[in-house]
């Protein structure tokens, strides 16, 4: 098959200006984090993006690790040549809703669901058609952003969206991005909300439409953590960038038959630059094939 949409996924990348290519300097590690790392592995994540040139470039959010500008993202952002769609994560939200719209030119965006990141639009690669949905999960039943909390929602106005999205939709795959997994770790993501969404996504699934939620917040690493919540509706958390001093960019692909795999391009401190892989090279993986 030919016609397969391929798309490069980053998500958490946590970069802390002070600590940018400092591996010896107190606080440059902590836990899983390798903070020193982050800006050449987002160097790196914008050469391999440059260099095969995915249908799709999507981001997911926590750029930033606690309240400073989000300029070293902003600059690279810049620099993905191709089609690209952000959404923040909390950590971003230390800076200030507001602050992230305006450093990310976001500011002429419409407002969906209280928030000028989640949106929807198609994907197509000749045969292969895909819904792609970006969803904001911090934002409060008032349609403000929630501050200090690592929990994701979904607000009426958002469930109202998706709902409407995902079943009035021509394309028969959707695509799902969020920073936080609706169905990941519980302690995440309000129970109450997690429950309804499943019985959304069982409606759209038994409509006969495949869906694939892929979100990151909980550091997952070296390989993505793949489950299958319904037939028809697999949940896809994605390797975290912070991880290690060498981690990986998520690569999906989905084919005409709306099957979804997953491989890897390894992003490391220090920079180097990109040689386009061969398949038979460590940096490519993989692990999930629908």
């Amino acid at each position: 098959m030919t016609d397969v949409l391929t798309i490069h996924w980053w998500t958490d990348l946590h970069l802390r200006d002070e600590l940018t290519g400092k591996p010896e300097a107190e606080g440059a590690i902590w836990m899983e984090r390798h903070y020193y790392a982050a800006l050449d592995k987002l160097k790196m994540s914008v050469d391999i993006a440059n260099a095969e040139r995915p249908d799709l470039t999507v981001c997911t959010g926590d750029v930033i690790d606690r309240k400073q500008p989000l300029l070293a993202f902003a600059q690279m952002w810049d620099r993905v040549a191709g089609p690209k769609a952000f959404m923040l994560g909390n950590h971003d939200l230390d800076a200030g809703y507001d602050s992230v719209v305006r450093e990310l030119g976001c500011e002429e965006r419409p407002v969906t669901a209280g928030s000028r990141f989640t949106c929807s639009f198609p994907l197509y690669r000749g045969q292969t058609r895909a819904r792609v949905l970006l969803l904001d999960t911090y934002v409060d039943a008032e349609g403000r952003h929630r501050y200090d909390t690592c929990e994701g929602t979904i607000g009426e106005a958002a469930f109202a969206w998706l709902e409407s999205e995902m079943t009035i939709c021509a394309e028969t795959v959707v695509l799902l991005f969020a920073h936080n997994g609706i169905d990941g770790p519980e302690m995440y993501f309000d129970p109450r909300h997690a429950a309804r969404f499943r019985e959304l996504a069982s409606r759209v699934v038994g409509s006969g439409k495949r869906l694939y939620h892929l979100a990151g917040h909980h550091h997952v690493y070296p390989l993505a953590v793949v489950r299958d919540v319904l037939p028809g509706y697999t949940f896809v958390n994605g390797v975290a960038m912070i991880a290690g001093s060498r981690s990986s960019v998520n690569v999906l692909t989905l084919d005409e038959r709306g099957e979804l795999a997953i491989d890897y391009r390894a992003v490391e401190y220090p920079y180097r630059p990109y040689r386009p892989h061969h398949p038979d090279r460590s940096d490519r993986a993989s692990t999930y094939q629908n």
